[in-house]
């Protein structure tokens, strides 16, 4: 599954339903954390430009862990 896909995200909803897909989403954001900075969840993301490193809800994303990890130190929760 290729969650960075909407058509893929959306033929799995209509498989499974929403309340299914919802708790497979919440599995796959949590297994695609790499590591925890001033209360932010850093995880990988699929972009067209590549694996992107979001920074929990701030709507950033960096091309490097260690970028988006000083962003995160930077701008604690």
């Amino acid at each position: 599954m290729n969650w960075d896909d909407p058509v893929q995200r959306l033929a799995l909803i209509e498989r499974v339903g929403i309340e299914e897909y919802n708790r497979q989403m919440q599995e796959h954001l949590e297994a695609s954390i790499v590591s925890r900075v001033g209360g932010h969840a850093i995880r990988t993301v699929g972009s067209r430009f590549g694996q992107l490193f979001a920074v929990g809800d701030t709507g950033r994303a960096f091309g490097k862990q260690g970028d988006a990890e000083q962003f995160a130190k930077d701008n604690p929760v």
